[in-house]
């Protein structure tokens, strides 16, 4: 999957971050290699690995903001109530769609 045109703040993600990242997960690499020396064992990361690495620790560690909309919703599903916009969800589709298209 290609992801073209990535605009905005990047926060954890921005090149300065994952420059600064990349550098840290380095010492730590030397560190890991001089102790795995000692030990025989050895491993290697992929640059690709260690950006999935840090994009799972980054996700994991962030605040879940919209928990609070989930369990509203979910009683309102459970108690029958939930009602959800047809047209809205119908536009969203095909908005979606459209963007697919496109790229």
């Amino acid at each position: 999957m290609d992801i073209k045109k990535v605009y905005g703040d990047l926060g954890d993600f921005s090149p300065q971050r994952l420059a600064e990242n990349n550098k840290a997960q380095q010492v730590a690499a030397k560190q890991s290699t001089e102790t795995a020396q000692q030990s025989g064992d050895k491993v290697a990361l992929s640059p690709q690995a260690r950006l999935l690495g840090a994009a799972l620790t980054v996700a994991s560690s962030a605040e879940d903001v919209r928990a609070e909309k989930v369990r509203s919703l979910k009683e309102q599903v459970q108690s029958g109530t939930y009602k959800p916009d047809i047209k809205k969800a119908a536009a969203n589709l095909l908005r979606e769609d459209l963007s697919m298209l496109k790229a």
